[in-house]
């Protein structure tokens, strides 16, 4: 085991299953947005809010090139860091998983406090899905739709690979 680096749309899984394979790999787990919570002390909300996503980017890059060099860790990364020209050097770094799901999937699962997408339509979020979908297809080496697995039938989907 080298990395496992998670993509994806926002509500697709990626922390969910990530934590859970981690711990089936004995590996570290590193959540992209936790760490960005963390060295800021804001939510990633409350960042967009005061700061903009422009500022919210930047960060996420940097972390990116932090995440770049290490190995034996499963990396949920943001629903947002393919828009990154610091994501290709990671990605040559590990196996690329892209978690999809459809609009109707994303809108029933996502939660307040994502900043883009609180209060989106079913088709808002489709399109922002597809404005994405070249960048998720062109790193992934593998492509699981969540739509109706659970995070440990996805799970078990990787270790069984």
């Amino acid at each position: 085991m080298k990395k496992l680096i998670l993509i994806g749309f926002a509500a697709t899984g990626k922390t969910s299953v990530g934590m859970l394979l981690a711990q089936k790999l004995g590996v570290r787990f590193v959540d992209m947005d936790q760490l960005i919570q963390d060295e800021t002390g804001l939510t990633v909300e409350k960042i967009f809010a005061q700061h903009g996503e422009t500022f919210f980017r930047q960060l996420e890059e940097a972390k990116l090139q932090q995440l770049t060099p290490i190995t034996d860790a499963v990396i949920a990364c943001g629903g947002g860091s393919v828009l990154s020209c610091a994501f290709a050097p990671l990605a040559a770094t590990g196996k690329v998983v892209w978690l999809t799901a459809s609009a109707a999937t994303v809108k029933n699962r996502l939660t307040r406090g994502r900043p883009l997408f609180d209060g989106k339509t079913e088709r808002q979020l489709q399109r922002y899905i597809e404005l994405r979908e070249p960048l998720y297809r062109q790193y992934a080496d593998v492509t699981i739709c969540t739509d109706t697995l659970s995070v440990e039938q996805v799970a078990n989907l990787l270790t069984s690979e």
